[in-house]
């Protein structure tokens, strides 16, 4: 029952289907549950998302746990309260609303006599700006969203969101000064703080760094590295000897959405290219972008690297074929070990450090500087809220020592914050492999209609590097249609 071509977590969808089991009354009050081990079994899945559905139902109250015996079904016949509140979240990532979750249950334990009631909304992703911009034509808008970076602003410029400076500019002043320096100009529009940044990540190329050690091998810096190691994986007595099937995957074709230029833009950077010129003007056609798509040409059609379907891959099937084996590299993201572990069954830090390694992506030559895209996910407060000073209050309390911290360590991923990235990096030696990629980090550049210009620039990529179409042809239309849609 698990669909693995969801961008639902794993976890996630074992925890709905034990749900309505729950709710259903399939499985009666005080029934014990099945093992974690004969959960894998029927559901065939790792261990790491079935601990982690067991986690949240177990925090939700629908079971609870006996050290020894087992789990059981918990007794929900609970009473509504009149002085709840229901608190809406309109998320674009299960993954990282349970921040928020944790946030909420403290609440409830600091506040019995005005508890919040947590609703979490997540649409397929594309259907997320559709349903949040339907809700606020409607009046019916969320009072919180997780967002991408890349979409906040022009969220905040036509007028969706509240800045928190306006809500409390003492406690934003503060936030402000601990945040890392790229995450900071990502939250920030025309000088003002829009969003709680809870979810950093970089990308890079993911390698098997067992594989890589059993072979003497080292991460490539430089292109000619990198398909000097393309050329090793593709042999077939190195696929016979670690099993995999292609030498690189990463994503190609609509699925992916945004992630193939995500994940690609650092690769241009690396070929001495960018979009904008100093001015801020788009520079697309020049010959250092047209160098860098020639060569990832080269790689993906002329050598074909990649493995077959690649341009029908969505973003999460690179890094699970990794996790299985099935390739020894990916570009993808530092966000994606979750899925990773979901897959893999490595579910501790050390299985990480032993199985894993993250570099930023090769570049031309050494004399380029290294350079990694930045990523992340912020919290909103959304302007029709009626609730933005509770929504405030959830935001600061999610900072605590105790929730903000914990919760960074357990998922293994970058801080938006100075102060607990260097707690991080003092517990963590993955972390500390990691954060030192944020000094590298850049953000997209942010183009006008940013939607509909990443949509024109993926199809390029995509006709570029899956169809072959001629390059410099290829972007010069895209540069075309992007004037048009500027001077629009």
């Amino acid at each position: 029952m698990i669909d693995r071509d969801s961008p639902l977590p794993i976890y996630f969808q074992l925890k709905q289907f034990l749900k309505q089991k729950l709710e259903s009354g399939e499985f009666e009050v005080g029934a014990q549950l099945p093992t974690e081990q004969q959960l894998c079994a029927q559901y065939g899945v790792s261990r790491a998302p079935v601990r982690q559905a067991l986690i949240e139902l177990v925090q939700e109250g629908y079971i609870y746990r006996r050290a020894g015996q087992g789990t059981f079904v918990a007794d929900r016949a609970v009473t509504k309260e009149e002085n709840s509140v229901p608190f809406q979240l309109l998320a674009n990532d299960m993954r990282w609303t349970s921040l928020l979750k944790r946030t909420v249950r403290r609440w409830n334990q600091e506040h019995p006599d005005y508890t919040i009631v947590l609703d979490v909304n997540m649409p397929l992703p594309e259907d997320f700006q559709r349903t949040l911009r339907s809700a606020a034509v409607q009046g019916k808008a969320p009072d919180m969203v997780s967002i991408d970076f890349v979409w906040l602003a022009g969220y905040a410029e036509s007028g969706y969101l509240t800045s928190l400076d306006e809500l409390d500019p003492a406690w934003s002043a503060r936030l402000k000064a601990d945040m890392e320096l790229p995450i900071a100009r990502q939250n920030h529009v025309q000088g003002c703080l829009y969003g709680l940044p809870m979810q950093a990540d970089v990308t890079g190329l993911w390698y098997r760094r067992d594989w890589f050690r059993a072979a003497g091998l080292h991460a490539p810096a430089t292109w000619e590295a990198w398909v000097d190691l393309l050329e090793y994986f593709a042999q077939p007595s190195i696929k016979a000897r670690f099993g995999h099937q292609s030498s690189i995957a990463f994503p190609l074709g609509p699925k992916a959405r945004e992630a193939t230029f995500n994940l690609l833009l650092p690769v241009i950077w690396g070929g001495g290219g960018d979009l904008l010129d100093a001015d801020g003007e788009l520079a697309l056609a020049t010959p250092p972008v047209l160098r860098t798509l020639e060569f990832l040409q080269d790689l993906t059609l002329t050598r074909g690297f990649l493995p077959p379907g690649a341009s029908l891959f969505p973003w999460w099937e690179p890094p699970r074929m990794l996790a299985r084996g099935e390739v020894p590299m990916t570009l993808g993201g530092t966000y994606e070990w979750p899925v990773i572990s979901e897959e893999s069954g490595w579910e501790t830090e050390d299985d990480l450090l032993r199985h894993l390694a993250f570099v930023p992506v090769p570049r031309l030559s050494e004399t380029y500087p290294p350079a990694t895209s930045l990523g992340g996910t912020s919290w909103s407060i959304l302007r029709q809220s009626p609730l933005q000073k509770e929504s405030l209050e959830l935001m600061k309390l999610s900072l605590s020592t105790e929730l903000f911290a914990p919760f960074y360590h357990s998922t293994l991923q970058m801080s938006p914050m100075r102060s607990i990235n260097q707690e991080l990096s003092a517990s963590s030696l993955w972390l500390r492999e990691i954060l030192p990629l944020l000094r590298l980090a850049r953000p997209r550049p942010m183009l006008g209609p940013y939607i509909q210009i990443s949509l024109l620039l993926q199809q390029m990529l995509e006709m570029i590097l899956a169809k072959g179409a001629p390059v410099a042809e290829t972007v010069a239309l895209t540069a075309r249609y992007i004037a048009l849609l500027l001077n629009d």
